[in-house]
C-alpha cells in the first residue's frame, strides 16, 4: 500500500515482496482444512489476497480501478470483522479457547490493514471523481469506508444485541454478498452526484470567467464576476455594494445617463461608454435579463465592442474616404451578378457618370445607352476572358447620355468563377476619362502640329543627353548637315564640330554637369560645324536645358549663318564707304570756311615774301629782318599745310581700327578742325572733361567724324543767336565702369518738334536746302557700331544737347588696361 505512492524502484520491490505472501495465501486456501481456521478466523488466506488484489488496483490509478479496489477493500474488512465476531462468540471450550487464542491477534492486525486499504481506496477513487476538489469532499472520504463496511457492522451490532450464536457458512455467504450490492449503489451514486457537481462548478467558472453583473433595481451591484473585474479594473470587494452607473461614470453615444427602467428581456441592449480603472474608455453593449419572476435583482452582461466600434469607424471613415476618391476621379464601382443579370453600384456612384440613379439595373439598360460598335467589342473582349478564365479584363467604351452628350468610360473589372468555370459575377470600375480622351486629342494635334513646324523650321534642331548622345535629329538638321537622322541617332554629338572643339566638348559637358556654370546655356554663341563631307560652316547656336521623370536633356537650335555674314560683310563695306561720303560732304561744307582761313597764311607768305624781296633789292638790307620775314613766311606755310593735313586726313579713305584711345585728345583734335574759319563767329568753346574719364576702347576717326558733325550742327545754329550768347560746351563724364558719355551742347534756339521725332531718319535736316540730311543718321550709326548709344534733347535753358556714349578703358599702375 504505501509502495503505490512511490517512485518506480520502490513499488516494483513492494511487488516482488508481495509473491511470497501470495504463494502462502495459495498453499492455505488449497491446503488441507485445519480445525477452526477457516471458522475462527474467517478465512484469512481470502483476506490477505483481496487485500493484495486491492493494492494491486490502486497502483494503477484510474478511476474504475480504484472503485473496485475499494470493493475488495470494503469486502476484505467485512471478512475481518465477521471472523472475529463469529471467533468471540463462539461456546466456550478448550478447543474455541484454542481458537481463539490463535484467531484473535492474526485478526486483528489483517482488520487494522484492510481498513487502511479501505481508506485508501476511497480516497483515491474520490479523488479521481472530484478531480483535486479534495477540501468539498473531505467528510465523504472520512464516512465512505465506514457505508461500505455496514452490512458488516450491523451483523456485528446484530450479534452483541442478540447473543444466539450466528452461523459461519450464512454470515460468510450473505454479509459478502450484501457488501457489494451496497458499495457498487453507493459508488454509482457517487459518480453520479460528483460528475453533476463538476458539471454545475465548470459552468459556474465558465459564467464567472464573462463580464457578468448583478444589479437590483437602483443599479446598486449585487454580484460582480471575474471577467468585470478583468474587463473594468475593479475587484469585487470595491464594487459590491457601489452603484454601477456612478462607479464606471456611464453614458449612452449621446451623453446622457443610461435608463434605469428597462426591459428585462432587452435582448437587443444599449451600447454604453463606460471608465476603466485606470481612466481609458470602453465601449460596451450591456444586454438586461431577469434573475426570475421571485427576485429584484437584473443579470447584466456586457461585451467590450471598443475594437469593433473602432474598426466600424475605420470601415465608415474608408468608405467616405473611397467615396471621395469615386467622386474627385469620377469613378462608379458597380456588381454585375450574371446569373440574375442584375446590375448593382455601390453608393449610387453612376451618378458621378452621368447616369440617373437606378437607371441602370441589369445589362440590357447599360447596353441600350453604349455605342453598338463598342458594346461588340467588349463582349468579344469578355468572352476571351472567360474562355481563358482570365481574373480580369479591360474595357472602354462611349455612351450616349440623356441630355445627347457622348461620354468616353474606361475601366476593368475583376471575374469570379464557379467550379464548371461559368462566369458568376464580375466587380470593377467605370472612369469618366472624356476630359483625358480630349486632352489626348489635343496633345496629338499639338504634338502634330509642333512635329510639322519642326520638320518645316529653317533652323536645325538637335536634342542630346547628358553624355552628349543625339536622341534626335529634324530635317532642317540633315538639310544643314548632310547626315540622315539615323546615322546620327545614338552617336555623340561631337561628330557634328571641327577636330579642334570635338576633343573637348565632353570636357565641357562634364564640367556643366559638375560645377552647373552656364557658357553656352541660354546664350547666343557664334561657332563652326562640320558638315558630312568635311566642309566648315559658320552657325549661330542657342542650347536650353530641359527636364522630365529625372531625364536631363539639352536642345540646341542650329541657324547656317554663312549668308548672313557674307550680307553683314556687304553691308559693312556699304557702311563704310557711306561714312566716307558722310565726311566728303562734311568737308564739302566745311570748304567755304576753310578756303578763307587758308587764303589768311597764303596772304600772309606772300607778304612776308614779297617784302624779302624788297629787302634783298635795297642796298643797305636788313638781314635780321629779312631772316625774321621768311621764317614768318615759313610758319604761314605750316600752318595751311596743317589745315590741310587735318582735311586731308579726315576724308581719307581708311580701315576701321579700334584700339585705346585718349578721350580728350580726340576731343580737341576733332574741335580744332571744326573751329577753323568760324573765329569770326565769336563762339566761346567750354571744354567739362572729367580727369577719370581718360581713355576709350573706340575708331578715333569715327569718333572725331560724330564730333565734327556735332560741333558744325552746333555753330550752325549759333548763327541766329547774339554774339555774347554764342557758347558750346563740350564735356565727358563716366557712366559707370564701362561706359564714357561725351556730351555737345550750344545755346542756340533748339531743334524743331517736329525735326526732334525723326531726327535720326536719312534726309532729315534742320538747315533746309543746305544739308543732306544724312550726317546725323551716319553718326548714330557710328556710336550704335560701338556698342552704345546716341540721344539729343532740347535744354529748358534754350538750345540742344547731343550725347553719345563710348567704350571705357582703365589704365591701371604698371601700363596694364582692363
Amino acid at each position: 500500500m504505501t509502495a503505490t505512492h512511490r517512485p518506480a524502484p520502490v513499488w516494483i520491490i513492494a511487488s516482488l515482496l508481495t509473491g511470497p505472501a501470495l504463494i502462502v495465501t495459495v498453499t492455505l486456501v488449497r491446503g488441507p482444512a485445519h480445525p477452526g481456521i477457516l471458522d475462527s478466523a474467517g478465512g484469512m488466506p481470502v483476506i490477505l489476497g483481496l487485500l493484495l488484489v486491492s493494492v494491486a488496483l490502486l497502483r494503477v490509478r484510474r478511476v474504475d480501478f480504484t472503485r473496485i479496489a475499494a470493493l475488495t477493500a470494503a469486502l476484505a474488512t467485512s471478512l475481518v470483522m465477521i471472523a472475529l465476531d463469529v471467533t468471540l462468540r463462539a461456546s466456550p471450550s478448550p478447543a474455541s479457547l484454542q481458537n481463539t487464542a490463535v484467531a484473535v491477534p492474526v485478526a486483528i492486525p489483517a482488520m487494522v490493514l484492510a481498513i487502511a486499504v479501505l481508506i485508501e481506496a476511497c480516497d483515491a477513487a474520490l479523488v479521481a471523481l472530484a478531480q483535486q476538489e479534495i477540501r468539498g469532499w473531505r467528510n465523504l472520504h472520512l464516512v465512505l469506508p465506514a457505508i461500505l463496511v455496514t452490512p458488516a457492522l450491523i451483523e456485528v451490532l446484530q450479534g452483541l444485541i442478540l447473543p444466539a450464536p450466528p452461523d459461519p457458512t450464512q454470515f460468510m455467504a450473505v454479509v459478502p454478498l450484501e457488501t457489494i450490492v451496497l458499495g457498487a449503489v453507493i459508488w454509482w451514486l457517487i459518480t453520479g452526484l460528483v460528475a453533476e457537481r463538476m458539471a454545475t462548478r465548470n459552468f459556474a467558472n465558465a459564467l464567472d470567467c464573462a463580464p457578468i453583473v448583478m444589479i437590483d433595481s437602483s443599479g446598486t451591484i449585487a454580484h460582480w464576476s471575474r471577467g468585470c473585474e478583468d474587463l473594468y479594473g475593479w475587484p469585487a470587494a470595491h464594487a459590491v455594494g457601489k452603484n454601477k452607473y456612478a462607479l464606471l461614470q456611464s453614458r449612452t453615444l449621446e451623453g446622457g445617463p443610461p435608463p434605469l427602467s428597462r426591459s428585462n428581456d432587452q435582448r437587443e441592449g444599449i451600447e454604453l461608454i463606460e471608465r476603466h480603472r485606470d481612466g481609458h474608455a470602453l465601449r460596451l453593449l450591456e444586454v438586461a435579463r431577469s434573475a426570475g419572476s421571485a427576485s429584484r435583482l437584473s443579470i447584466l452582461s456586457m461585451s467590450d465592442i471598443t475594437a469593433r466600434a473602432a474598426a466600424e469607424r475605420a470601415l465608415g471613415d474608408s468608405e467616405a474616404r473611397l467615396l471621395l476618391a469615386a467622386q474627385a476621379h469620377s469613378i462608379g464601382v458597380f456588381e454585375w451578378n450574371v446569373e440574375s443579370n442584375a446590375i448593382h453600384w455601390v453608393a449610387n456612384t453612376e451618378t458621378l457618370l452621368g447616369i440617373p440613379a437606378g437607371s441602370v439595373r441589369d445589362y440590357a439598360s447599360w447596353a441600350a445607352d453604349v455605342f453598338p460598335e463598342d458594346r461588340v467589342i467588349i463582349e468579344k473582349r469578355m468572352a476571351a476572358a472567360v474562355w481563358a478564365k482570365a481574373d480580369r479584363f479591360s474595357f472602354r467604351y462611349r455612351m450616349r447620355r440623356a441630355d445627347g452628350e457622348v461620354r468616353t468610360i474606361e475601366g476593368s473589372s475583376r471575374c469570379f468563377y464557379d467550379g464548371t468555370g461559368q462566369l458568376t459575377r464580375a466587380i470593377g470600375v467605370n472612369i469618366d476619362v472624356t476630359d483625358r480622351v480630349a486632352n489626348e486629342i489635343q496633345l496629338a494635334a499639338r504634338e502634330a502640329q509642333l512635329r510639322s513646324v519642326l520638320e518645316t523650321v529653317p533652323d536645325a534642331m538637335i536634342v542630346i543627353d547628358e553624355t552628349g548622345i543625339i536622341l534626335t535629329f529634324s530635317p532642317a538638321a540633315e538639310r544643314l548637315f548632310g547626315y540622315a537622322a539615323r546615322q546620327v541617332v545614338g552617336a555623340n554629338v561631337s561628330m557634328l564640330m571641327p577636330d579642334d572643339h570635338r576633343v573637348r566638348h565632353d570636357g565641357y559637358l562634364l564640367h556643366y554637369l559638375r560645377t552647373g556654370t552656364k557658357r553656352v546655356i541660354d546664350r547666343t554663341r557664334f561657332l563652326t560645324a562640320r558638315r558630312i563631307d568635311g566642309r566648315e560652316v559658320p552657325i549661330e547656336l542657342r542650347v536650353g536645358e530641359a527636364r522630365y521623370a529625372g531625364v536631363r536633356v539639352f536642345t540646341g537650335f542650329v541657324r547656317d549663318i554663312s549668308e548672313r555674314i557674307e550680307t553683314e560683310e556687304r553691308l559693312g563695306s556699304l557702311r563704310s564707304e557711306l561714312t566716307h561720303v558722310g565726311r566728303l560732304n562734311a568737308m564739302g561744307e566745311l570748304a567755304a570756311g576753310l578756303a578763307h582761313e587758308i587764303n589768311q597764311p597764303l596772304t600772309a607768305i606772300s607778304n612776308y615774301l614779297a617784302a624779302a624781296r624788297r629787302g634783298l633789292a635795297q642796298a643797305d638790307r636788313n638781314e635780321d629782318a629779312l631772316r625774321d620775314q621768311i621764317i614768318a613766311a615759313g610758319d604761314q606755310s605750316l600752318r595751311a599745310g596743317e589745315i590741310i593735313r587735318r582735311m586731308r586726313d579726315f576724308a581719307s579713305r581708311h580701315e576701321t581700327e579700334t584700339r585705346i584711345e585718349p578721350v580728350e585728345a580726340a576731343i580737341r583734335a576733332a574741335s580744332a578742325l571744326v573751329l577753323v574759319g568760324y573765329e569770326r563767329l565769336d563762339v566761346t568753346i567750354c571744354y567739362e572733361l572729367a580727369p577719370d574719364a581718360d581713355f576709350m576702347f573706340a575708331d578715333r576717326i569715327q569718333v572725331q567724324q560724330v564730333l565734327v558733325n556735332l560741333l558744325r550742327n552746333s555753330l550752325d545754329a549759333l548763327y541766329t543767336v547774339a554774339k555774347e550768347r554764342r557758347r558750346i560746351r563740350i564735356a565727358s563724364r563716366v557712366v559707370d565702369a564701362e561706359w564714357i558719355e561725351i556730351a555737345v551742347s550750344d545755346t542756340g534756339p533748339g531743334i524743331a518738334a517736329a525735326i526732334l521725332a525723326q531726327l535720326y531718319m536719312p534726309f532729315t535736316s534742320t538747315k533746309g536746302k543746305a544739308g543732306m540730311g544724312i550726317g546725323l543718321s551716319i553718326c548714330r550709326r557710328i556710336v550704335e557700331a560701338h556698342g552704345g548709344s546716341l540721344q539729343a534733347e532740347n535744354l529748358a535753358s534754350g538750345g540742344a544737347e547731343f550725347r553719345f556714349t563710348v567704350p571705357r578703358v582703365v589704365k591701371e599702375s604698371g601700363g596694364t588696361q582692363r
